[in-house]
């Protein structure tokens, strides 16, 4: 009997000890919430956010389709990884790329060091100008390489990931503006695509994860809302602008803290605010989204 009610006590502890953490759990989410919500306050953007670090979760306007922009060169180079390892080609291995193929009217710091003159390149390096540099004749180049957009969608759904779509080129946006709303996802789709990544142990990734770590785009963004010496590794998107409105300023990214990987996924849609206003804004998302994890290791505690 003795026995049994000891038991019950060490039951009643345990659960009254899970009761506790969840509740930490949904305090600090519940203040995130505030303070996203006061950090977004009367700005004219549609803003989703999701996030995760340890036992932290947190998702804002996960129903809303957000255009993609440069954000989708992670997944393009997912796909290019992919197929490499499928047919045995080494990220060294060097292609030819003719001239005409680097388009003038287009963001391309590969086309500004080459600009009148054939290229050879390792497809590591065509990787780097493209989710690094965000260079937009890299990334369509890779999507040929990796066997068409259809396929670079194809293969992000074979790894259980849902809640986007993957149709256009960074050409067919250039043509047509409205079809960066075609290649869109909900912030966790996103948070899904960098967990698999980073995923800890599987090296499939492990060169796309470099390469995501010397991003030189969007300073200002995710890595300005990290304390100096953690490293973050990200990949931004951003729009033109019509008609004063700007259709996306994004930034995906994974925060490397002591405890583990933070993952963030801002993206902002149809703002019409200014840029600074807008990489300010994930900023401090992220500081807020930092500050719960810290909260989320207490919890822990």
């Amino acid at each position: 009997m003795k026995h049994y009610r000891h038991g019950t006590c060490l039951w009643q502890r345990l659960a009254t000890a899970v009761v506790a953490a969840l509740c930490a759990h949904a305090a600090c989410a519940s203040k995130l919430a505030e303070r996203i919500d006061s950090i977004i306050g009367d700005k004219k953007m549609t803003v989703g956010v999701a996030a995760e670090y340890a036992d932290m979760h947190f998702v804002l306007n996960d129903s809303v389709r957000f255009p993609l922009l440069s954000v989708f060169k992670t997944h393009v180079a997912m796909a290019v990884t992919a197929r490499m390892q499928m047919d045995g080609i080494s990220p060294d291995s060097v292609v030819h790329i003719d001239k005409g193929r680097l388009k003038k009217d287009t963001y391309s710091p590969l086309r500004q060091k080459h600009p009148d003159s054939d290229i050879d390149i390792t497809i590591a390096e065509l990787m780097r100008y493209s989710v690094a540099e965000s260079d937009n004749n890299a990334c369509d180049i890779l999507i040929d390489l990796a066997g068409g957009i259809d396929y670079v969608d194809m293969y992000i759904r074979s790894l259980g990931v849902s809640g986007f779509s993957i149709s256009e080129t960074e050409a067919s946006m250039h043509a047509n503006r409205q079809l960066c709303y075609a290649n869109w996802s909900y912030p966790e789709s996103m948070l899904d695509v960098l967990k698999v990544v980073f995923a800890p142990g599987d090296t499939r990734f492990a060169l796309l994860r470099g390469i995501m770590l010397g991003t030189s785009t969007g300073r200002d963004k995710i890595p300005a809302g990290v304390p100096e010496g953690i490293a973050v590794a990200h990949k931004t998107g951003s729009s033109d602008r019509a008609g004063g409105i700007k259709a996306a300023d994004n930034d995906a990214g994974v925060v490397m803290l002591p405890g583990g990987n933070c993952y963030i996924v801002v993206f902002i849609m149809d703002s019409a605010e200014t840029d600074s206003t807008n990489a300010a804004t994930i900023a401090a998302i992220t500081r807020a989204v930092l500050a719960e994890a810290g909260c989320a290791d207490s919890a822990k505690q």
